[in-house]
């Protein structure tokens, strides 16, 4: 038996085209405490996680994103922790996620600083 035949050719390059543009979706806007978020309905395909604590002086924040498979924010996968700590804003993101669940939530601890406001949204 012959093995396999190998081209000589030159690889095709391959150029993508049409929209290129990055959808948002906030999961959780202007949180100011400790907290649970609501279910939202999940997005298939690559995401990236992003959060952001925005306050007055030093400002902390812990995020935590599940994933979930019903629409109770509880007992869910964990997806991401982001742990943000900084003078007036911090943020952080973690990338390149295809993990495909039906729902997601967030949970926040560790809100500090004068003013504190928490934001997580999902790029897609």
């Amino acid at each position: 038996m012959a093995g396999p035949t190998v081209s000589k050719r030159l690889p095709i390059p391959v150029f993508l085209t049409g929209d290129a543009s990055t959808s948002t979706l906030a999961l959780i806007s202007g949180v100011t405490t400790n907290t649970t978020s609501a279910t939202i309905a999940g997005i298939p395909g690559v995401k990236t996680f992003w959060g952001e604590v925005s306050g007055t002086g030093a400002v902390t924040a812990t995020i935590t994103i599940y994933g979930a498979r019903t629409s109770t924010a509880a007992d869910g996968v964990l997806l991401a922790t982001l742990t943000l700590s900084g003078t007036t804003k911090a943020t952080d993101a973690v990338g390149a996620s295809t993990a495909t669940y039906p729902y997601y939530y967030v949970t926040t601890a560790n809100v500090t600083g004068t003013g504190a406001t928490v934001n997580v949204e999902v790029f897609y």
